[in-house]
């Protein structure tokens, strides 16, 4: 049983992987026009995690569900001046934010694996968020 976002979420990710190899193939490269595209994308992605996590945290982890709404609720308004500022990425906002998500992520993986944390998120799933969050800081630095 998965979320409809979660599926869509997902197919997201396939398909700009799909797009980045055809790029590749093609050109060799992938164009810095892209950037702005991939920032406001990975910013959606981040703004799903903290959703995800939101509703995957037991109902008793009320410090961490706020938490998680925090991180969505900033992510979307990154998200919104992304879309609004066309050829100009907002790269640093993006990292800031993407690393106190990611410090975040890191003590909620930490916690799922201590069994410190209750709630339906897999330690793999927890570890997979925390990679994708290394990888968009990846993406921002260069």
């Amino acid at each position: 049983m998965n979320y409809p976002l979660l599926i869509e979420h997902i197919l997201r990710e396939a398909k700009l992987y799909q797009k980045y190899v055809q790029l590749l193939e093609n050109n060799g490269n992938i164009y810095v026009q892209y950037m702005n595209n991939s920032e406001c994308f990975w910013d959606q992605i981040m703004m799903e995690h903290a959703l995800f996590i939101r509703g995957l945290l037991d109902p008793s982890e009320t410090e961490l569900i706020n938490s998680a709404d925090a991180f969505a609720a900033d992510y979307a308004a990154l998200l919104n001046s992304c879309h609004n500022a066309r050829n100009r990425t907002l790269a640093v906002d993006s990292m800031t934010e993407t690393r106190k998500f990611r410090d975040f992520k890191t003590e909620g993986v930490k916690g799922i694996e201590s069994c410190q944390i209750r709630s339906l998120i897999l330690p793999l799933l927890a570890d997979h968020v925390l990679r994708e969050a290394n990888h968009f800081i990846r993406i921002l630095e260069n």
